[in-house]
């Protein structure tokens, strides 16, 4: 069998490489011997043998790798070449000697290639593009993945094209259409290919493409936060890319002075993604944000998304009524929508009719009857609820309780034996019962028709691959004084391969939840105070998000410094943190260390 390019000039640094892994302790010596007869039989390079086997890390890989060769390593998962420079290199030629051009700079070419120290490569490289070649390491298995994602399938018949754009109802979109601001450009539907492909591989939410002065600036929302991404997009082709998107998404590229939705469906290796897109407006052009809703990834079970046990017990619970109104609350992008669709695939049975009136409808649910309001047309959550009724559901979910028109419709379904789950958007659980007095709903049909109320934020997962023990700034230690003195690690992710140098890789949920008996009941029809309403959901077992969270930090979940991010901690802390330990401390067990 030949050996592959370069294997017969690397084969002496092969064992420098695999001893170099030992002397360091990052693989044993076991490990070393069944890598070395495996190499032997499939003549390929040791290192990639050792991290199929798992028995070492690509970054560890890379790090040796880089060292051995002395040239620089590039992590392709995190470094974003420039679409514009790939036909320097011919597709076909580039699968073939397996290099990736990523950067030019003047006159010199940014390569990245498996075997570096390749001089025939190098020269190779040269006389095909008429540029000086600067070689950087990257590992074989990662160059084999991006070149699909930057060049395509080599084989066009393969029928595993990388990316492509269907319309909502799954027909394909014609986006290939020539216009002067795009004119077929290839380099151009790569980069826009490029952006949403990334986007996906890193489990983004969102997409923003933001036209600032002189180029356009990419961020993906990944966990919540946004993350800005380097791409080299110049502002003469910002006109071009969002006339691209529009195309996709069946939009009006004429009209660039107010704000367009659209929507468009895109099939990634194999994976469908609907894709949302939003225009709007501004100073340097029309800012674009898609919304990524990928189905596969979404599996709402209320087991894994972050409920206590009882809190998941209680949830369980209440879902047995067969009337009465559920309220999840929150802000915007606390995961209430999630805690729904879990709540309704917990809830879905052949024999019961589940009718739901959503703004959108996010993610479709097998065997649900799902409605989505339509406010121009004049279909309403108000309008749509009444109909709703008229179709004999057992379960009814309405997106958001917005008006009093709305309440008043969803507290008559609950009274005539409808359970009825909605949202509202307030900072905690006790709130939404002022919330909805203070809409205009009498007191005592707010007492008589909700159950329950749980209050939700989401905060990110810790990444267990890179996390580790943190100082905290002097304000941080300041206001965490309490938690601190009582043992709750104060820990931090530090970035890694596996979280693409974030420190923290997905999100969970931290919760609250109020049920309403006969006590408290009889608290809101009496229309007592705040205080003594709080005082009466304390007495029956509630507690604060926050203490959820650090049951979350001490089980090495999520960090200390995260929780203060994402949940706002008790307002009391302002008149004394160990007032409210001290409180809290007959309703739970202290968090000692």
């Amino acid at each position: 069998m030949a050996q592959p390019p370069s294997m017969a000039r690397v084969k002496g640094k092969q064992d420098q490489i695999g001893h170099l892994l030992l002397r360091r302790g990052l693989i044993t010596g076991e490990q070393l011997r069944k890598a070395l007869v495996l190499q032997k039989s499939r003549n390929t390079y040791l290192g990639e043998i050792l991290l199929e086997m798992g028995a070492v890390s690509a970054e560890d890989l890379r790090a040796v790798l880089s060292e051995v060769l002395d040239v620089p390593a590039v992590n392709l998962d995190r470094t974003y070449g420039d679409p514009f420079v790939l036909d320097i290199i011919p597709k076909e030629k580039a699968f073939e000697l397996r290099v990736i051009p990523l950067f030019l700079v003047e006159n010199q070419l940014t390569v990245a290639l498996p075997d570096p120290d390749n001089i025939a490569k190098i020269d190779e490289l040269r006389f095909l593009t008429g540029k000086e070649i600067l070689p950087v390491l990257a590992l074989e298995g990662d160059i084999r993945r991006h070149l699909t994602e930057y060049y395509g399938e080599l084989d066009p018949l393969s029928g595993n094209t990388v990316i492509e754009f269907e319309s909502p109802a799954g027909t394909p979109v014609d986006a290939s259409v020539a216009l002067d601001e795009i004119v077929e450009d290839r380099p151009l539907i790569r980069l826009v290919n490029l952006i949403i492909a990334r986007a996906i591989q890193e489990q983004a939410s969102d997409i923003h493409l933001e036209p600032q002065e002189g180029r356009m600036v990419v961020r993906y929302r990944i966990d919540g936060r946004l993350h800005p991404k380097p791409f080299n997009l110049p502002a003469a082709v910002t006109p071009a890319v969002i006339s691209r998107i529009k195309i996709l998404s069946q939009l009006d590229i004429a009209e660039k002075r107010v704000p367009q939705d659209g929507k468009v469906r895109v099939r990634y290796k194999g994976r469908r993604i609907d894709i949302r897109t939003s225009t709007f407006p501004t100073l340097y052009g029309e800012k674009i944000v898609l919304r990524l809703l990928d189905k596969e990834r979404q599996n709402y079970e209320l087991t894994n998304i972050g409920m206590s046990d009882a809190i998941l017990r209680q949830w369980r619970d209440l879902l047995r009524h067969n009337e009465g109104i559920l309220l999840v609350t929150g802000p915007t992008g606390s995961g209430k929508s999630s805690t729904l669709y879990a709540t309704l695939r917990y809830l879905n049975q052949p024999d019961v009719n589940i009718v739901t009136l959503e703004d959108p409808v996010e993610y479709e649910l097998t065997g649900i009857n799902q409605g989505q309001v339509h406010e121009q047309a004049g279909f309403t959550f108000a309008k749509g609820l009444r109909s709703i009724l008229r179709q004999d559901p057992d379960i009814i979910l309405v997106g958001e309780i917005r008006d009093l028109e709305t309440a008043q419709i969803a507290i008559q379904a609950a009274l005539t034996g409808h359970l009825v789950l909605s949202t509202l958007h307030t900072n905690d659980a006790p709130s939404a019962v002022v919330r909805l007095v203070d809409m205009g709903v009498p007191r005592f049909l707010v007492a008589a028709s909700v159950i329950g109320i749980l209050a939700q934020r989401l905060v990110r997962k810790v990444c267990p691959r890179c996390v580790t023990d943190a100082t905290p700034t002097p304000e941080e230690a300041q206001f965490l004084r309490p938690w601190l003195e009582q043992g709750i690690p104060f820990q931090t992710g530090a970035g890694c391969d596996a979280c693409l140098g974030a420190g923290y890789r997905g999100r969970t949920g931290v919760h609250e939840l109020v049920v309403i008996d006969r006590t408290i009941q009889t608290v809101i029809s009496d229309g007592r105070g705040e205080d003594e309403l709080l005082r009466a959901v304390r007495e029956n077992g509630y507690r604060r998000m926050w203490w959820d969270g650090l049951e979350k930090v001490k089980a090495g979940i999520t960090t200390l410094r995260e929780l203060a991010r994402s949940v706002q901690i008790d307002e009391s802390i302002n008149n004394g943190p160990q007032k409210e330990v001290a409180r809290d401390a007959s309703l739970q067990e202290p968090f000692g260390p």
